[in-house]
């Protein structure tokens, strides 16, 4: 008896799981879509005769930034199918985000010094080589190198 009732409470979690994660999509479809009209918005500048007024150091950054937020959601959504945290989906979108500091800070004439730019390089090779450790040490292999 004790083992029947707990077999549907665990069918009432998984369905209401499945159901908060379907919510969850649309939210995060939501958010994309309105993260993509603010980076589209500055476009009604090109049509009007105010285009001095347009930034392009923000378009660019409002750019980058967008696809960061697809990344993360991204990693989230690949969270929500297999139900647990993968290393190297979750390196990804940090790695991404890096590179945007990194694109922003050359794009905007920051004076970048030598000890910045040896971090950049640190923080991406390190970021890198454990992306390229949980590929290939993924626990749903056989837990062997690939080769």
């Amino acid at each position: 008896m004790e083992k029947e009732k707990e077999g549907r409470v665990l069918k009432f979690f998984n369905a209401a799981a499945g159901y908060i994660i379907n919510v969850l999509i649309v939210y995060i479809i939501f958010v994309l879509a309105l993260g993509l009209l603010k980076v589209l918005y500055p476009l009604n500048l090109l049509f009007d005769l105010h285009f001095i007024d347009l930034d392009l150091s923000r378009t660019v950054t409002d750019i980058l930034t967008f696809l960061v937020m697809i990344e993360l959601f991204r990693s989230f959504i690949e969270y929500l199918k297999v139900r647990r945290i993968r290393l190297h989906s979750m390196i990804d979108p940090a790695i991404i985000f890096i590179i945007r500091e990194l694109i922003v800070m050359l794009y905007s004439h920051t004076s970048l010094t030598g000890s910045t730019l040896l971090g950049f390089a640190a923080l991406l090779l390190s970021l890198g080589g454990i992306r390229t450790l949980a590929v290939l040490f993924s626990p749903e292999e056989d837990r062997s190198p690939r080769g």
